[in-house]
């Protein structure tokens, strides 16, 4: 029943019973029952008007979007429940689409490659993202009001605050600097933005790339490039001049003809073995090369080692040993451990003087198999150590230059070692020798 109904109905029994009540002229008994059945009528008539109050009421607090008018007096509730309604929806719809866009941001902020900086107009920084804590090293909670010049302190990155600012144009820098002893390159981009509306707030937006890992890597590119260029051209340079000298008349003369083509021979070897080396390193790099695994006995491969270099180690007086018990058994890559020990102890007696010892020592330990090989010859320097596992890459090139070999032998040494899922470390001080040691499981799972 709507409320006008309500108050129709009341009125007109409010007018019969005044009617009725009026012709009962002298009758006490009836008028005292038909002025209780009316009041009665009146009271329940105020109660279901103060139980709907109740009712909408309590369901206005529980759930404020959900309450509409039911039952009786609908009429008179709807007019007052439906602006309140549609204020508390409106307000709700615009709440989730706020949540909604701010997950949405967050979530894109979170996932960025790029480290995010978003500062006020004194660059005082507002918010960052997970990727400016780990490429600055700085946690939120340093960062998040404190300037952007004092969080990050490079004069370059400095001076790049105080230009976007100043010009109000989008900068992009690349910045060097030292942060704990290593070189680190970032790539900023810097801009500002200007709020709609003409409220005239500024902010500051930087975005910053780390190209360190990119920079280390052209640079080792170029001097791959520089390396290989200088490696082939001087066996290139003497196969051609002896070519050279033997075509202008050296070959009238038995015994110079006959050093020079060994010369030439020589130099052809030193390329052989150089493009054969790539082409192993180029194989492994692939990850087609499949793993045949069994059981070694490392033993064995000493004994062998041995006889492949036993015409060197007699000629430079240099005595291998092998300081590990025996049997010694693992499982691995029989013929890729034999490629890593090869090349091991080939630098191993290149560059020791001769009359000194080369020792092999292994031992297993918390499921590892750790075999060293260490020799007593110059040592490397600390500053070289990071990058003796690069092509081509020689400590000290003067001395270099006397000695033969490819300089790809310690790059094949890490590459099969990370195929065989072990890692290699690398000990050394100048003039105490190096020792390197290989780190494998002693069961390599299988792929």
């Amino acid at each position: 029943m709507s409320f006008r109904a309500f108050v129709l109905a009341a009125g007109f029994l409010s007018f019969l019973c005044g009617i009725i009540f009026d012709n009962l002229s002298g009758q006490t008994a009836l008028r005292i029952l038909l002025l209780l059945l009316f009041s009665a009528l009146l009271l329940g008539g105020v109660w279901a008007i103060r139980h709907t109050i109740s009712r909408q009421s309590t369901s206005a607090l529980q759930n404020p979007l959900t309450i509409k008018a039911q039952g009786i007096f609908d009429d008179l509730f709807d007019p007052m429940l439906t602006g309140l309604i549609r204020l508390l929806r409106e307000k709700n719809d615009i709440s989730v689409r706020l949540a909604e866009v701010s997950s949405r941001f967050e979530g894109v902020l979170e996932h960025m490659v790029e480290g995010v900086a978003v500062t006020s107009s004194n660059a005082q920084i507002l918010l960052v993202n997970s990727a400016f804590e780990r490429i600055l090293e700085v946690g939120s909670e340093a960062a998040v009001g404190n300037r952007l010049g004092l969080v990050i302190r490079v004069a370059a990155i400095h001076q790049l605050v105080e230009e976007v600012f100043r010009t109000r144009t989008k900068v992009v820098r690349e910045v060097e600097y030292h942060e704990g002893g290593k070189k680190k390159t970032l790539n900023v981009v810097a801009t500002v933005t200007e709020t709609q509306g003409g409220a005239g707030k500024s902010y500051g937006i930087f975005l910053f790339y780390d190209m360190t890992t990119i920079r280390g890597l052209e640079r080792i590119r170029k001097d791959f490039v520089a390396n290989v260029s200088h490696e082939i051209r001087t066996p290139l340079t003497s196969i051609r001049g002896y070519a050279e000298a033997l075509t202008d008349g050296a070959l009238s003369d038995p015994e110079l003809s006959r050093k020079f083509l060994g010369i030439i021979s020589g130099q052809a070897d030193r390329l052989s073995r150089m493009v054969n080396d790539l082409l192993e390193l180029s194989r492994l790099e692939s990850g087609t090369v499949a793993l045949n695994l069994c059981e070694i006995d490392l033993g064995f491969q000493t004994e062998r080692m041995q006889e492949v270099f036993s015409s060197r180690l007699r000629d430079r007086e240099i005595s291998l040993v092998a300081d590990f018990p025996k049997p010694f058994p693992y499982v691995s890559d029989e013929s890729l451990t034999d490629l890593v020990l090869t090349n091991l102890l080939d630098n191993a007696i290149k560059y020791s003087p001769p009359g000194r010892e080369i020792r092999i020592s292994a031992e297993n330990k918390e499921g590892k198999v750790i075999i060293s090989v260490i020799d007593n010859g110059a040592g490397i320097p600390r500053e070289d150590l990071p990058r003796i596992f690069e092509r081509f890459y020689r400590v000290d090139r003067s001395r270099s230059s006397s000695v033969s070999g490819t300089g790809l032998g310690l790059s094949i040494v890490r590459h099969v070692v990370t195929l065989l899922q072990g890692r290699v470390d690398v000990k050394s001080e100048p003039g105490a020798g190096t020792t390197v040691c290989l780190t494998l499981p002693q069961k390599i799972g299988r792929a």
